[in-house]
């Protein structure tokens, strides 16, 4: 599913225009990132935990020549849902 299917299924569900819940997403997806970049976390009861993990430098080989390079350490983020 992609974001116009989950607008359009958002939509049928609650009587708001396509236009409206394409809206209360994006909205939601800034409250998202906006809570991982102030708390690193963000915990919806239900579905599940968006938290930023910190991966660390490592080694790694560039697939053409096979030589060694660092890759440097980068935050990301893991989502881990509830079942």
């Amino acid at each position: 599913m992609n974001k116009q299917e989950l607008s359009q299924s958002v939509a049928e569900i609650t009587g708001k225009t396509i236009p409206t819940s394409k809206h209360f997403i994006e909205s939601t997806i800034d409250a998202i990132k906006q809570g991982l970049e102030t708390d690193g976390e963000v915990r919806l009861a239900g579905f599940g935990i968006f938290k930023v993990q910190i991966r660390k430098e490592r080694i790694g080989r560039n697939p053409s020549t096979g030589e060694s390079i660092t890759i440097p350490e980068k935050k990301v983020v893991k989502f881990k849902p509830y079942f």
